[in-house]
C-alpha cells in the first residue's frame, strides 16, 4: 500500500503518517481462521476452517513471483488490478488455484488504465494471455450490484498478505463492513504513477477496539480485492488503493468497482466479456442445429449451422458457445459475425459479451470436406452469466460420395483413367471395379462389366449396381435401339421388359445384381448402360 495522500485532507481528523509495515493487520489473527491456504505456495490447499466458509473464491489469484501479490479474475481473461501498482507484475504469471486444488497459471500481456472523467484511475484492467475456460475449474468473480439501498453496512471479505519475519508470504482473509462509498470521484496523488481520479470506498479500522476478524491495509497490499459476502458467496466491490490514519483509527480505501462497470464493459467487448453482475434478472436462452445441405455427403462440404436466441425478457452477456467434436470430426472452421472465437481442432469456444432479449445469432461449423463417417457427432454447450449451462447432441448422417470413395486416389477426377483399362473412375465407381488395377472381375469372380446373352426366346441383360445407389446419388439408366446408333437409343424399353436385382452369390459386398430381360423378337435389339452421378 501506499502512504496516504498529502493532497488528500480528511476533515476533522489529524492525519498521521502510515506505518511501514509488511503485513495484512488482522486484529486478532490466527492462521486456523485467516490464512487462506495451507502449504502455500508450493503445493496449496483451501483452508477449510476460514473464517469466510466454503464460498467459491478460486476466482482470486496471486503473482507467481510475488506470492503474496493478489488480483481479482472478472472474466475468463481478464483481471483488476490497482493501477499504481501494476508495474510490479511485469512478465510475471498470474496464478490461480481451481476446483480441483491444481494451478491454473497465465501471464497478462496488456494492461489498460480505467478512465474517471477523462483522467486516469487506480484501476487497471489485466488481459491475460488466453482465457480460462469452465473446465478449468476457476471462477471469475462477479461485481456486486446493489439491488435497493447503499453499501453502507455490508459485511466484507478483505484479502492480504501477511509476512511472518521468515520471508514466508502467504495470504490472508478478514472481515470487515462498508463504512461509506464516496458519492464522486477525487484525484489523489501516488508519487511516481501520477494523479489519479477514483471513486473510493471506505472501511475503518479503530485502533482500541473492533471485531476480532477486522482488519487494515498495509504497505504491498495495493490491487487485492474485497468481495461483499452474501448468501455464502462473494461478489467483487472494491480493489485496495491506499490507507490513512487518524488518531483512533486506521481508513482504508478501495477503488469502488461498481462505480466502472460501463468502462469496464467497453474495453472488455472486444473479447467477448462484460463484467458478471451478482444480481440478475433472470432470462432464457434456446439453441437448435441444422444443416445447410440437402444431402450431407462424406468428403463434400458440410455447413453445420447452430442457432441461439435469447428468449427471455431481459438482456444477457458472456455468452458462451462450445463446440466440441470427436477425434477424426473436426472441422476447418467454426465462426460468428460479432464473436470472438477460440480454439481449434476437437474443441471451439465463440463468446460474445451480450445479447439483447428477443435477439437471435447463428454460428456456423465449416467443412471444405466433411469426415469420412458415418455420421458427424458434435456436442454443442451454451450458457451466459444468467443462464446455466444447456447443450445439445446433433447427430449428422452423411451420406456415401464418389469424393470419399476417390480420396485416396492419384488420379481422383470422375475421368481420370489411373489403370488405363479404358474404364474411367465414374464407372468402376459405379460397378464396384479397383481403379487402379485393370481387373475385369468382381471380387467373386463374375464379370465387372455389363453381359448380354439369348436364350429361351430372352434376352437376358445383367451388370452389377450399388444397393444404395439413391444414398449415393447413383443412377444407372439402360438405353435400348434397333441399330447401332447413338441417336437412336433411348430410355424406352421394349415391350415384355422385366427387371429384377439380388443378391450376388457368393455375395459381393455393397453390390446387387441387376437382370433385366425381353422377349428376343421384341423390335429394339441393341442396349446399353448409362451411368449418371449427382452429389
Amino acid at each position: 500500500m501506499l502512504p496516504f495522500s498529502r493532497r488528500f485532507v480528511v476533515t476533522a481528523f489529524a492525519i498521521l503518517p502510515t506505518l511501514s509495515v509488511q503485513a495484512f493487520e488482522i486484529r486478532s489473527y490466527n492462521a486456523t481462521d485467516h490464512k487462506r491456504f495451507d502449504n502455500f505456495p508450493s503445493s496449496p490447499t483451501p483452508n477449510p476452517d476460514l473464517v469466510v466458509g466454503d464460498m467459491d473464491l478460486s476466482g482470486i489469484g496471486w503473482q507467481s513471483n510475488s506470492a503474496d501479490i493478489q488480483y481479482a479474475l472478472v472474466s475468463r481473461q481478464h483481471v483488476v488490478f490497482a493501477t499504481h501498482f501494476a508495474s510490479v507484475l511485469g512478465g510475471s504469471a498470474i496464478r490461480f488455484l481451481n476446483s480441483s486444488d491444481q494451478i491454473v497459471s497465465r501471464t497478462g500481456p496488456t494492461l489498460t488504465t480505467i478512465q474517471d472523467g477523462g483522467t486516469s484511475s487506480d484501476l487497471t484492467l489485466i488481459t491475460l494471455s488466453s482465457p480460462i475456460d469452465l473446465d478449468q475449474g476457476v471462477s471469475p468473480l462477479p461485481y456486486f450490484n446493489i439491488v435497493s439501498g447503499d453499501h453502507d453496512g455490508l459485511t466484507i471479505g478483505i484479502t492480504g498478505k501477511r509476512d511472518e519475519g521468515s520471508g514466508n508470504k502467504f495470504q490472508v482473509i478478514g472481515q470487515d463492513t462498508i463504512d461509506n462509498v464516496e458519492g464522486s470521484s477525487r484525484l489523489v496523488d501516488f508519487g511516481s504513477s501520477g494523479m489519479l481520479n477514483s471513486r473510493y470506498m471506505l472501511f475503518e479500522y479503530r485502533k482500541f477496539s473492533g471485531s476480532p476478524d477486522e482488519g487494515r491495509f498495509e504497505v504491498g497490499d495495493s490491487g487485492s480485492p474485497t468481495f461483499v459476502i452474501d448468501n455464502g458467496m462473494a461478489a467483487l466491490v472494491g480493489i485496495h488503493s491506499y490507507v490513512g490514519e487518524t488518531n483512533v483509527k486506521y481508513l482504508n480505501y478501495d477503488v469502488f468497482v461498481p462505480h466502472y462497470i460501463s468502462e469496464l464493459d467497453a474495453e472488455m467487448a472486444s473479447l467477448g466479456y462484460r463484467m458478471r453482475p451478482f444480481n440478475f434478472s433472470s432470462t432464457t436462452l434456446s439453441g437448435s442445429s441444422s444443416v445447410v445441405e440437402t444431402t450431407p455427403r462424406q468428403a463434400l462440404p458440410l455447413t453445420l449451422e447452430f442457432a441461439i436466441g435469447n428468449t427471455g425478457a431481459n438482456l444477457t452477456g458472456n455468452l458462451e458457445v462450445e463446440f466440441s467434436f470427436p477425434a477424426g470430426q473436426e472441422p476447418d472452421s467454426v465462426s460468428a459475425a460479432g464473436w470472438v472465437v477460440y480454439g481449434s481442432g476437437t474443441k471451439w469456444t465463440l463468446r460474445k459479451a451480450t445479447l439483447a432479449s428477443a435477439a437471435n445469432e447463428t454460428l456456423t461449423a465449416s467443412w471444405t470436406a466433411a469426415p469420412i463417417v458415418a455420421s458427424v457427432t458434435p456436442t454443442i454447450t451454451w450458457r451466459s452469466d444468467t443462464v446455466l449451462d444447456q447443450d445439445i447432441a446433433p447427430s449428422i448422417s452423411l451420406s456415401p460420395s464418389y469424393a470419399a470413395w476417390a480420396s485416396d486416389l492419384a488420379e481422383g477426377e470422375l475421368t481420370d483413367d489411373p489403370d488405363k483399362d479404358s474404364l474411367i473412375n465414374q464407372i468402376e465407381y459405379a460397378l464396384g471395379g479397383d481403379p487402379e488395377n485393370g481387373s475385369a472381375v468382381l471380387p467373386n469372380g463374375e464379370p465387372l462389366l455389363p453381359t448380354i446373352s439369348v436364350s429361351g426366346g430372352l434376352v437376358t441383360y445383367c451388370h452389377p449396381e450399388r444397393d444404395d445407389k439413391a444414398a449415393r446419388g447413383l443412377s444407372y439408366d439402360p438405353e435400348w435401339s434397333d441399330e447401332l446408333s447413338d441417336v437412336s437409343f433411348s430410355t424406352t424399353p421394349p415391350a415384355g421388359l422385366n427387371s429384377s436385382s439380388a443378391a450376388y452369390v457368393p455375395d459381393v459386398p455393397g453390390f446387387v445384381k441387376r437382370t433385366i430381360t425381353w422377349p428376343v423378337d421384341a423390335p429394339r435389339q441393341f442396349i446399353r448402360l448409362g451411368i449418371s452421378l449427382s452429389e
